[in-house]
C-alpha cells in the first residue's frame, strides 16, 4: 500500500511538473510574439528572432492580483550596428510592459537630428 502511493505522489509530481513547463513555453512563446509586435511598431529589427527569461519573482497585477512577474530580455537594432537591450514583462499571461532601451530614432542618419527614444507600453 505505501509502495503505491509513492509511486502515485510521483505520478502527481511528474504532472505538475510538465504542466508549469509546458505553461512557461506558452509564455515564453507570447512573449516573443509580443517583442515582435512592439519592435515592428517601433520601426526597429528584432535580433536573433528571439527572448530570454530574465527574471522571475512573486508579485501584484495592475489589480493587485497575486502571482508570478517573468520578464523576458530581447535585443534589437536600428541600423544593424548596434545591439540594444530591451525587455517584454509579464504578469502571468497579461502583459505588463515592454520597454527598449534609449537608441537612435530609425532612419537618422549621421546628418540627422540626434534625438533617442524610450518607448514605453503600458
Amino acid at each position: 500500500m505505501v509502495f503505491e502511493l509513492e509511486h502515485m505522489a510521483l505520478i502527481i509530481l511528474a504532472a505538475a511538473l510538465g504542466a508549469w513547463i509546458w505553461r512557461a513555453m506558452g509564455l515564453h512563446d507570447r512573449a516573443l510574439h509580443m517583442a515582435r509586435q512592439h519592435c515592428s511598431r517601433a520601426g526597429v529589427q528584432l535580433l536573433d528572432e528571439s527572448v530570454a527569461l530574465s527574471r522571475i519573482r512573486p508579485g501584484r497585477g495592475r489589480y493587485g492580483r497575486p502571482g508570478i512577474s517573468r520578464r523576458y530580455a530581447f535585443e534589437f537594432t536600428v541600423t544593424g550596428e548596434r545591439r540594444y537591450p530591451g525587455f517584454v514583462e509579464l504578469h502571468g499571461q497579461t502583459l505588463v510592459r515592454v520597454e527598449l532601451a534609449p537608441h537612435p530614432f530609425p532612419g537618422d542618419g549621421p546628418d540627422g537630428p540626434d534625438t533617442v527614444s524610450h518607448l514605453r507600453l503600458l
